[in-house]
């Protein structure tokens, strides 16, 4: 009977924890639930304010803010209402998320913030409204580009007046690129903010990390308001980059042939050279050939992109050889980097015949001569042989490199001379079997020219003369 008692409590008692255990989990889903609503209500605002401000529906964007929202949710890439607004250049939306206390120092996952934006667009008034509000006039992308670099590059000098008189760094340095705010200023030719920046202490000589200083900018685009001011703060012509480029032959591979007589005019070495090219030889006719592997290390993004390979004409090339050889350049320099015809497709490795190359091996060593030559030979640049023949040079250059004493017995590393090359040696083919005798009209000037100038039609070249080699490739 007791047994039997203590049984029936026993069971009773553990129904009756059951039913509490139960109640008790059921208020907890029920709070959970509640819970769980109003974190997404919240949620969902947040994302409205987003989304808002993404579509430009600033009307929204102030409703929300208004109804508390934190003006400083974000995106799942950092994103901010503020930053959007400072992206579409909203002034007056900027203002009322900085009441609400948005975080003018903000950035998404690249380190972009609303400053610039603002920069970016060049927009004063925003620059003015989030300095004021405290935005880091230094604050930069994860690149290293700062709010100054990217106004110096869009151009506004209020954007530019107004950070560096905030506190912005006029020698910043880009982490990638090493880059300056005076470069991108100079890149993109804004004259005014080039003088401003130089006049708060900017430094005219620092390098990218690829080599380019401000001067080689000014050469690139033959700005030479912009080098004299450059000069007037000490840039020295003839310091060299970090990769050892020399302005001069830059300035004549960019076309730039104005502006390369200007840096003679102020005292330039005649003999400066960019990638083991003398600028004589730049100037003589196309070294594309040899400027290969330097366009390969500079690229063309960003600052580079504009970089331009256009050859200059015969009529400009020979107030260039003139100027250069009257001011010392030495008609006999050699070139000191190897190169090969159709480089793209191989290397010298194997001498005088290397494969694709039509005849010749290491063009190590060629002579102003010999690139003027193989200029006139009209296969500069040129792949399919039946193409028509072109030269960016002229037998006016021959003549003036000859009458300067240039020595045209002077070979190249597989021993071709330039007489070879005018002759055809090297002329360029791709396809196998294609014909090859594709008449000339300037490898016959130029022919003729150096057969005048005491040429020898007979010297061997391993086991080829000058004489089959135009029979051969000329016809």
């Amino acid at each position: 009977m007791w047994t039997q008692f203590l049984r029936v409590h026993i069971v009773t008692t553990i129904m009756q924890s059951d039913r509490r255990t139960r109640r008790l989990k059921v208020a907890i889903v029920i709070v959970m639930a509640i819970h769980g609503y109003l974190v997404s209500s919240a949620h969902a605002q947040d994302h409205a304010l987003i989304t808002a401000s993404s579509n430009q529906d600033w009307s929204t964007v102030m409703e929300l803010v208004q109804q508390g929202t934190d003006p400083n949710v974000a995106r799942a890439d950092g994103v901010t209402a503020l930053l959007l607004a400072s992206h579409w250049e909203q002034v007056e939306i900027a203002r009322q998320l900085i009441s609400a206390g948005a975080d003018v120092n903000a950035t998404d996952d690249h380190g972009v913030s609303p400053l610039e934006r603002a920069a970016q667009n060049a927009n004063t008034n925003l620059v003015g409204v989030l300095i004021e509000a405290g935005a880091n006039p230094n604050a930069a992308l994860t690149s290293g580009l700062t709010p100054l670099m990217v106004a110096a590059r869009t151009g506004n000098l209020d954007v530019v007046r107004l950070l560096l008189d905030n506190g912005a760094d006029v020698n910043a340095i880009a982490i990638e690129t090493q880059s300056t705010a005076l470069m991108w200023a100079v890149a993109e030719t804004h004259k005014d903010i080039v003088r401003l920046l130089l006049a708060r202490s900017a430094d005219p000589r620092q390098s990218t990390i690829k080599g380019f200083t401000p001067l080689m900018y000014a050469a690139q685009n033959g700005d030479i308001e912009i080098a004299e001011a450059l000069l007037a703060a000490g840039v020295d012509l003839n310091e060299r980059s970090n990769d050892n480029t020399h302005v001069l032959p830059f300035a004549i591979v960019s076309s730039q042939d104005t502006f390369a007589l200007f840096l003679l005019e102020h005292g330039a070495d005649p003999n400066g050279t960019i990638n083991g090219i003398p600028a004589l030889h730049a100037a003589a006719g196309n070294v594309g050939v040899w400027l290969g592997d330097w366009y390969r290390r500079h690229g063309r993004g960003g600052l580079y992109a504009r970089f331009r390979r256009a050859s200059l004409s015969g009529g400009q090339r020979l107030p260039l050889v003139e100027a250069l050889l009257a001011k010392g350049a030495n008609p006999n320099s050699r070139i000191s980097s190897s190169a090969m015809i159709m480089s793209y497709i191989g290397y010298p490795k194997k001498g005088a015949f290397e494969p694709f190359a039509c005849g010749t091996g290491d063009l190590l060593g060629a002579t102003p001569l010999w690139v003027a030559a193989y200029d006139m030979n009209g296969a500069g640049g040129q792949v399919f042989s039946v193409g028509e023949s072109r030269t960016s040079t002229s037998t006016d250059t021959l003549l003036a490199l000859l009458n300067a004493g240039a020595d045209q017995h002077l070979t190249t590393a597989d021993g071709t001379t330039p007489f070879m090359a005018a002759a055809g040696l090297g002329r360029a083919t791709y396809t196998p079997r294609e014909p090859r005798g594709v008449r000339s009209p300037s490898a016959e000037a130029a022919v003729k020219v150096l057969l005048e100038a005491g040429a020898d039609s007979t010297q061997p070249m391993r086991p080829t003369s000058p004489l089959s080699m135009g029979v051969r490739f000329v016809g």
